[in-house]
Formats: structure tokens, sequence, C-alpha cells
């Protein structure tokens, strides 16, 4: 990336790092589920609950860690959630019962969120308006990959280890980056609010610039379309399909590879389109395809030309969420310069959430077939569409 410097690349690299643990925590341990269930004589529903109890504790401490950034400082925040993640990490590790997991997961998630939060305020504290899109790029490939490759990584340890170990794994993952903020990282809030502040005041005033409002929620559709994807993909490929393994996990690395394409060619596609656009015409595209997909799944032909099909959509589709994640991130934040880490706090929030009532709706629609999957990704695309046109005031 021409115009950065080794100490921006190092910066950059530590919230790559920071970035990664929500996708690490939420999918290192999948591999494990049947293990946990075991261990503790109990359906692998009941460890499911632990991965809701993460998402939630995740969308709540998001709330948190923004304000105390924009307060007293951008590390010191970092240090204090990191020293959660790693503590409940460990003690997730040790528990005793399923009811335990789940509490404790909660608190991990609480700890995790705080790095991720803090990061995006940084890039808008740090790097120069007309480098913030490219970072934010870079952040929203480790976000989009890391959820497919954890998995992976998780099996290969558990050929070592225990499902307990991949807490450990998860707390020695703290524990570095804990050190890498401490001797790498700068302090770039250099103007942190001395006074008191109502922290409520201030989501609601930001949330009164609708422009924020819009682009979160568009974030968290293109999130939730990710993640459905993620859960569905499973079933598709391995049931739907018929595909081995391998092929399983070949599809996914060829998708991993196209959100990383789609992040990557934002710097080239904002010399000629503005970001505002790019979205719009990233959903478009998005709705288009799914349109597409839907009659040709709806004719009498080969299934074995429909799953075609489908995997191709299936890369656009995850292609175009790799330009959608730093596009949104970007124009939500970055005017919110003074309250950064508030803003990114909110955003965060409502990505989250909004993420999760699309896999909500998902999993009550699902009936085991191709078109309803094709439905559920179409419904999203038109939603986000819909969202986007609706009138912007700044």
């Amino acid at each position: 990336m021409k115009g950065l410097g080794l100490s921006q690349w190092g910066i950059i690299i530590i919230l790559s790092f920071l970035t990664a643990l929500e996708p690490l925590s939420t999918d290192l341990y999948l591999p494990g589920f049947i293990a946990i269930s075991e261990t503790f004589n109990v359906s692998v529903a009941s460890v499911q609950i632990s991965l809701s109890t993460f998402l939630g504790g995740f969308a709540l401490g998001q709330l948190f860690w923004g304000p105390l950034a924009d307060r007293f400082g951008r590390k010191k925040p970092i240090f204090l959630s990191l020293l959660i993640f790693i503590l409940a990490s460990l003690a997730c590790a040790h528990v005793k019962t399923i009811e335990q997991l789940w509490g404790v997961r909660f608190i991990q998630a609480i700890g995790g969120c705080g790095g991720v939060v803090i990061s995006r305020s940084i890039i808008t504290d740090y790097f120069k308006k007309d480098q913030t899109l490219k970072m934010f790029s870079i952040l929203a490939m480790i976000m989009g990959i890391a959820p497919i490759i954890a998995p992976s990584l998780g099996n290969i340890i558990l050929k070592f280890l225990s499902w307990r170990g991949l807490f450990g794994i998860l707390a020695i993952f703290g524990a570095l980056f804990f050190v890498l903020t401490l001797f790498f990282l700068p302090e770039t809030n250099k103007n942190p609010v001395k006074s008191e502040t109502n922290v409520l005041k201030g989501y609601l005033n930001i949330l009164k610039v609708r422009k924020f409002f819009i682009y979160s929620l568009v974030a968290g559709i293109a999130n939730g379309i990710l993640m459905i994807y993620t859960s569905t993909g499973p079933f598709l490929i391995l049931e739907i399909a018929g595909l081995s393994k391998d092929m399983f996990s070949l599809i996914f690395a060829i998708n991993a590879v196209g959100l990383m394409i789609g992040s990557s060619i934002i710097s080239f596609l904002q010399k000629y389109i503005v970001p505002k656009k790019i979205v719009k015409y990233t959903l478009f595209i998005m709705t288009l395809a799914s349109v597409v997909m839907l009659i040709i799944i709806s004719m009498d032909i080969s299934k074995s030309l429909i799953l075609s099909v489908f995997f191709i959509y299936l890369f656009t589709i995850v292609f175009s969420i790799g330009i959608l994640f730093p596009t949104t991130t970007d124009l939500a934040i970055t005017p919110f310069s003074g309250s950064s880490g508030t803003a990114s706090s909110l955003f965060g929030a409502i990505q989250i959430a909004t993420a999760f009532v699309c896999t909500l709706i998902s999993s009550l629609m699902m009936d085991g077939t191709i078109l309803t999957i094709g439905i559920e990704f179409f419904l999203c695309c038109v939603v986000g569409f819909v969202v986007l046109f609706a009138k912007i005031k700044n």
C-alpha cells in the first residue's frame, strides 16, 4: 500500500490482531461442540447457547468500551478489555458445568469486543482522511476471513489438545496482543474528554445523524448475510450438494479469497467512485444477482447446474460483502472524529444486533432446501437496498 511507513504498517497489523479476537472466539471452538456436549452430558444445542451468550455479550460490551476510549484514551481501555478476555478464556477452560460456560463466555465477549471497537477509533485518530477507507478494508478482510479459517485451525488444535485447550489458546492470543499493544501501539487519542459526559445523550446525538444509522444497518445486514453463509454453508455443500469435506474446505477458501479481493479493490474503486455510490452499486449488484439466482433455481433444470449457479452466486455475494464492510464503516464512523470511540461502539452494536436478527429469521425459515437458502439471501439484499435508499440527512 503506497504511502504507508513501517510504523503505520505496525499499527495496522496490531489492530488487525485485535479485530481478529471476535471471529477467533466465536469460531475456533466450533469443532469442539460435540466434545463439550459429551463432557457435560448435554445436547449440542445446549453448547450452542454459549455462542449466543457470547454474541449477546459482544453486542452489549461494545456500548461500554467506546465512551471509555473517548474519555481515558485508547490504550488503557484496550489493556482492561484484554485482561478481562484473558481471565475469562482461562475460566472457560476450567468450567465444571455447561451453565458456567454460558456465563463465562458472556464475560469473555465483553472483554474481547474492546479491541474491535477501539481499533476503529484508532484508525480515525491516526490515519489521514484519504487513508481511512484503505485501513478499514484491511480490518474487513480480517473480520471476513477469520470466521472461515478459525474452524479449520480449531480442528487442527483438537488433534493435540482437548476442547479446553482451545480456550487456553485464546488466552495465549489475548496475552500476545496485550504485549504488542503495550510496546508497539501508540496512544492516538491526544485530547481525551476530561469532563463528565452523558453517555446516553452521546449515543442519541449520534443516532440523530440518519446517515450513520443507515450505514450501520447496511453493515449489519452484510454481516448477517455472511453469518447465514457460514452457518448454512456446511449443510449446503455437504448435505445438499453431497460434496466431500475437502471440497467444502476448497469452496470456503475460494470465497475467502473473494472477500479479500472485494476488500482490496476499495483503494482502486474510490479513485473513480465516491464511497456512498460504491455502496449503492454494490447493493444493486447483490440484489440483481439474487433475483437471477432465484429465477434459475425455480427453473426445471438439473440439480448440478443449479448448484453450480448457486456457488457462483455465493462467490459474488461474499465478494460484495468484502466491498461493503470497509465502505460502510468508513462512511458511518469518520464524520465523528471528536467522538469516534462512542460512534464505533454504537456502530458495532447495531451491526451485531442486525446480524443476529438476520440469522434468527434464517433459522426460523430454514427447511433444508436450497430455494429457502436463496430466499434468505435475497430478502437480506432487498432489505439492505431499501434501507440504503431511505432519505439520508447529515
